[in-house]
């Protein structure tokens, strides 16, 4: 009896070692990329080699079957299948063989190729595959699977190839932006499809888009976008759609605005302050800042003329102190000129005002003017030497004669006198004055 029970347990503990996977492992046969393999499958039979890839690429089987009854398979480390040629030999006799090629991108590590009969058919038959491994030549920097694990980049950034892979579907890169700008992101696809999103130091979505069909193995398809965008932390990710996988490269542009706001501004209660007739401002709406304000202070009754430049449409509301809405208009951009000129007109008492900017992210430049705020024009005279007059004190007073100025400054009581090149009598010649309050018109006198 107990001779009976040691035969039961060296039986099982054979037939524990000859099942296990990982107890064969080292036993199975380890083929080089570009070797061929040739064999002849029974009933059920299942053979196994090994493959190792030891950078980020694809492993490409070619198999050719002389019966339909042939399975051929990538298999993980665990012997998961990733990929496999299933009943795809169809056709295939043992005069008449068919061959079929499979293919997926992976990351290093342990592999293995299966060669299967299901065995309905009662036979033998040959069979034959080529495995190949390619190197994508990755220099992203793994692993990057998560926002904290992100791969830093700088805002402007040499291309970078990646994949995407059975066991690696989702890639993090991590940009800082010193300063507000235009990050432009470029992608080229080596993939049918493939998802990027841009997300905020927070993680909030701030643009997604997958439009990529028709990329391959040997013709990526570019696409690129831009975002107007705040100083701060920002994250690309780059993920698999579907089940695709394959190569991409990922680029990035950063273009500084020559915004000279004054942040923030967002709110009738933290409105920028501008100096009618004297200041003119740069703006910019951004994908974080979606609104900018301004506070004009009108010292005079009179008409307030607002001046806009843009490059993309923008909405702009004109309100006065107590917030009430005196103009709302949007403004479309015309798509064949580089930026359009815009303007307009109100009646206003001396009071304060504010200007709001929203609209499509970009540049903006605004000026607002009140002519009847300006100073007035000096009192001058000239002779062939010399240009006199009075006008404010310690104020600057420019004279122009045809496309030269000459400038000098009035003294205490508001008096000047600047020497200009010797004149024809009857030259005409046009004097200013430049106060805080801004540039006079120009009073026209004629060389004595």
């Amino acid at each position: 009896m107990k001779k009976f029970f040691f035969t039961c347990f060296i039986a099982f503990a054979l037939y524990f070692i000859v099942a296990s996977p990982q107890a064969q492992a080292a036993d199975y046969p380890v083929i080089q990329s570009g070797q061929t393999i040739e064999g002849t499958l029974a009933d059920e039979d299942r053979v196994l080699y090994q493959v190792n890839v030891t950078k980020p690429g694809y492993v490409k089987f070619q198999g050719t079957s002389y019966s339909h009854d042939l399975y051929l398979s990538l298999l993980d480390e665990n012997h998961n299948t990733i990929v496999g040629l299933h009943n795809s030999f169809g056709n295939a006799t043992a005069t008449a063989p068919v061959t079929r090629t499979n293919w997926e991108y992976v990351e290093p590590g342990i592999y293995y190729i299966e060669a299967y009969s299901s065995g309905w058919h009662n036979e033998y038959f040959k069979y034959r595959f080529t495995m190949t491994v390619v190197d994508s030549k990755t220099t992203e920097i793994e692993p990057n699977d998560g926002s904290e694990l992100a791969m830093a980049i700088k805002p402007t950034q040499k291309p970078i190839t990646a994949q995407l892979s059975w066991s690696d579907s989702t890639d993090y890169y991590k940009v800082k932006l010193d300063q507000a700008g235009l990050l432009n992101v470029k992608m080229t696809a080596y993939m049918d499809r493939m998802y990027v999103q841009v997300f905020d130091s927070d993680l909030y979505e701030v643009e997604s888009w997958s439009n990529y069909y028709g990329g391959s193995e040997l013709s990526g398809k570019v696409s690129q976008d831009g975002y107007y965008l705040e100083k701060g932390t920002y994250y690309i990710k780059v993920s698999q759609w579907d089940s695709y996988t394959g190569k991409y490269k990922i680029e990035t542009k950063f273009s500084k605005t020559p915004n000279n706001e004054k942040e923030p501004n967002n709110g009738l209660e933290q409105a920028q302050k501008i100096k009618p007739n004297v200041q003119s401002v740069t703006g910019l709406i951004s994908w974080n800042d979606s609104s900018d304000f301004y506070k004009v202070d009108v010292s005079k009754t009179g008409v307030l003329n607002v001046h806009l430049t843009i490059y993309q449409n923008k909405d702009i509301k004109i309100y006065d102190r107590d917030g009430d809405t005196l103009l709302d208009r949007w403004i479309y951009k015309s798509s064949n000129t580089s930026s359009d000129k815009w303007s307009t007109s109100l009646n206003v008492k001396k009071a304060t005002y504010y200007v709001q900017i929203y609209g499509n992210t970009g540049l903006y430049k605004l000026n607002v003017k009140v002519p009847e705020m300006l100073p007035k024009s000096p009192k001058a005279k000239a002779t062939k030497t010399k240009v006199t007059g009075t006008t404010y004190a310690n104020s600057k007073v420019t004279v122009k004669i045809g496309s030269k100025k000459y400038t000098g400054k009035s003294n205490s009581k508001g008096a000047f006198s600047i020497k200009i090149p010797t004149q024809k009598v009857k030259t005409k010649v046009y004097v200013s004055v430049t106060t805080g309050a801004g540039t006079s018109k120009s009073t026209k006198v004629q060389v004595k």
